[in-house]
């Protein structure tokens, strides 16, 4: 062989290698396709650029290119991705594995019929498919990956063939109209049982489940985080006395949920008769759908998120044993109408009664010295609140949008006022800031357009205003002044545009208006709540908790003495 054929014959084997090395890629019936390694089977892998599929799809057991005929044995990831036009899928007999996301966010896909070869069924393979309806799994199905038919709203069933040994997390979550899910008789890891079609995943102790009535099977130890979270339909549940364990929101979001009972001899769970709540100790998360809820006095703490989303809870009693409520607890429980919150908490939580659109009125224990943040904003029933002369500080946000409250007053302990704390309460008429403010955080009363009377009792130059503090509010209604500060409230940003300012004002604490606070005050005072004299009730009221009786006494002592 000379110098030029060795060149020639090294080329071929080159050019031999480039070609082998490279995935044949072909188009069939506007579908792509992949040759797989082995030169013999082909994986679907889409379709054309700029040729979405839509209305029926079939992938066939078998496709033929270049006269070779090739089995099709699995759907790529991603392969139909947000394919909304699709209406029917069938997949061949010979196809084996579907990949992960193959159909995600088809949601016009109504009908699927999966091929009796397929054996696994990859991670959200057909997620947020809304317009599924039913769904039959085929005995040749061992696996079923995580958020496989997530949100899928439209089913209503499933059964699940005794062939399934894993089901991933949240497989079935959200699937909000499923109300039955059946696993055939025989199944080695899961069980069918009359009262409750659940299936249980032992490997990782995730529920899955959209029964109307649930009683989980006595195998069960543990229930995972979110394992029935946002079953609308779940009515009922009954946990057994092998359950130690409950994860984070397990059933949160069950907006139908009613009933929770705890089977008698559990180690670690209570069934209480006027509650029929879950309390995991460990980490102390509550989770409820009884519309009576009294939480026992082992509980020490209400987790984050505990309740959110239980809109058929009606009221509330919170034992002494809690001194914190987490972030968001109460969130959108909308059917809340009373709360009571108990003296051994010291701050209301972030966000804890956000969204409580029933809630109307609230009575806060003198145990607490701040309102948190957002802890009742959007509260729009909210129409009374009382503050007590324990708090200090009034979160941001605390009362945002609680477009019911008609009028407020904040106590004389209260230093700061927080951003937007009353922000966008337009049903707002009055307010009382007493002299014990010393910062009124930017927008503190921003959209309060209804507010037509502030008492504003501190001196101006000493309190820290903010920008837009009562932007929107209009500047025609009447600012009720101490005397002595009128000059100062005339000239003070924030302040000085308000056109009717009144120096009408008497000292909290000057019951008898003789321009002082001294121990006449108290002699007067005294007199007053022992004729049940009702005159001056306003001054009277020094805590401002809606009473006078002794302890306002005390607070005007307290007054005196400072």
């Amino acid at each position: 062989m000379n110098r030029f054929h060795k060149v020639l014959f090294v080329l071929a084997i080159l050019i031999a290698n480039c070609i082998s090395a490279s995935a044949i890629e072909f188009t069939d019936n506007g579908v792509r396709y992949i040759v797989n390694s082995d030169n013999k089977t082909v994986t679907v892998a889409g379709y054309p650029s700029g040729n979405e599929p839509t209305g029926q799809l079939i992938i066939p057991k078998s496709v033929t290119y270049g006269g070779i005929s090739y089995p099709v044995t699995s759907i790529g990831n991603k392969a139909f991705y947000y394919c909304s036009g699709l209406t029917s899928v069938t997949i061949g007999n010979s196809v084996t594995s579907i990949g992960g996301s193959a159909f995600e966010y088809c949601d016009g896909l109504k009908s699927l019929t999966i091929g009796n070869s397929v054996t696994s069924i990859g991670s959200s393979a057909f997620n947020r498919c809304s317009g599924l309806k039913s769904l039959t799994i085929p005995n040749s199905v061992t696996s079923i990956g995580s958020y496989a038919f997530n949100r899928c709203s439209g089913l209503t069933s499933i059964t699940i063939p005794n062939s399934v040994t894993s089901i991933g997390s949240s497989a079935f979550g959200s699937c909000s109209g499923l109300t039955s899910i059946k696993v055939e008789s025989g199944n080695s890891v899961y069980d069918s049982r009359e009262n409750c079609n659940a299936i249980i995943e032992t490997a990782t102790n995730t529920l899955i489940s959209g029964c109307n009535n649930t009683i989980i099977p006595k195998s069960v130890t543990s229930i995972g985080k979110y394992a029935f979270q946002y079953c609308s339909g779940l009515t009922s549940v009954t946990i057994p006395n092998s359950v130690t364990s409950i994860g984070d929101r397990a059933f949160g979001g069950c907006s139908g949920l009613t009933s929770i009972k705890v089977e008698s001899g559990n180690s670690v769970y209570d069934s209480r008769e006027n509650c029929n709540a879950i309390i995991e100790t460990a980490i102390n998360r509550l989770i409820t759908g009884c519309k009576n809820t009294i939480i026992p006095n082992s509980v020490t703490s209400i987790g984050i998120g505990a309740f959110r989303g239980c809109s058929g809870l009606t009221s509330v009693t919170i034992p002494n044993s809690v001194t914190s409520i987490g972030y968001g607890a109460f969130w959108d429980c909308s059917g809340l109408t009373s709360v009571t919150i108990p003296n051994s908490v010291t701050d209301t939580g972030y966000m804890a009664f956000c969204k409580c659109t029933g809630l109307t009125s609230v009575t806060i224990p003198n145990s607490v010295t701040k309102i948190g943040e957002g802890s009742f904003s959007e509260c729009s029933g909210l129409t009374s609140v009382t503050i007590p002369n324990s708090v200090t500080k009034i979160g941001n946000r605390a009362f945002q949008y609680c477009n019911g409250l008609k009028s407020v007053t904040i106590p004389n302990s209260v230093t700061s006022i927080g951003y937007e704390a009353f922000g966008g309460c337009y049903g707002l008429t009055s307010v009382t800031i007493p002299n014990s403010v010393t910062e009124i955080v930017e927008e503190a009363f921003y959209g309060c357009s209804g507010l037509m009377r502030i008492n504003a009792y501190p001196d101006p130059e000493k309190v820290s205003t903010g920008a837009k503090a009562f932007g929107g509010v209009r500047k025609d209604g009447t600012l009720h002044v101490l005397p002595k500060y009128l000059s100062a409230y005339r000239i003070a940003s924030q302040w000085r545009d308000f056109t009717n300012i009144k120096d009408d004002l008497a000292e909290i604490g000057d019951i008898n208006l003789d321009g002082k606070v001294d121990v006449s005050d108290v002699t007067t005072l005294v007199n007053m709540i022992l004729n049940g004299e009702t005159a001056n009730l306003e001054l009277a009221d020094i805590n401002a908790d809606g009473k006078v009786n002794v302890s306002d006494v005390t607070a005007l002592v307290n007054i005196i003495l400072s």
